[in-house]
């Protein structure tokens, strides 16, 4: 099983952030609830990897257990996992696009200054 923690470790180890982050979702999208809310649940060690991922990644947690009627974990409510100093726009978006992200992200993405599309956690 893969957790967050898991994935905060190997992004930290120098894998692709994107890859990393589909391949947790993958994980999470076959499990059942119960292996859902342990794949949640623990806070991350200490790993050093940039702010805005450590926040794209606590809202990604924060959206999935919102959208799967899971507890959402206290540990991304707290001040490591928030990105305040720039807005974060996925896909280093410009424009229109800026302002469709703006419009569009889920409340858990914009309430940590991070401004992607609505379908962020699709996975095909």
């Amino acid at each position: 099983m893969i957790t967050i923690d898991n994935t905060f470790k190997i992004i930290s180890e120098g894998q692709d952030f994107y890859i990393s982050l589909g391949n947790f979702l993958d994980a999470f999208y076959r499990s059942n609830d119960i292996e859902r809310e342990l794949c949640i649940e623990r806070e991350p060690a200490n790993y050093s990897i940039p702010i805005n991922q450590k926040a794209f990644l606590a809202a990604t947690v924060h959206k999935l257990a919102n959208d799967f009627n899971l507890d959402v974990p206290s540990w991304v409510f707290k001040k490591d996992y928030y990105s305040y100093n720039e807005p974060y726009f996925d896909c280093n978006a410009k424009g229109n696009l800026r302002k469709l992200f703006l419009y569009k992200s889920p409340i858990e993405f914009k309430h940590r200054n991070i401004f992607v599309d609505e379908n962020v956690l699709r996975r095909v």
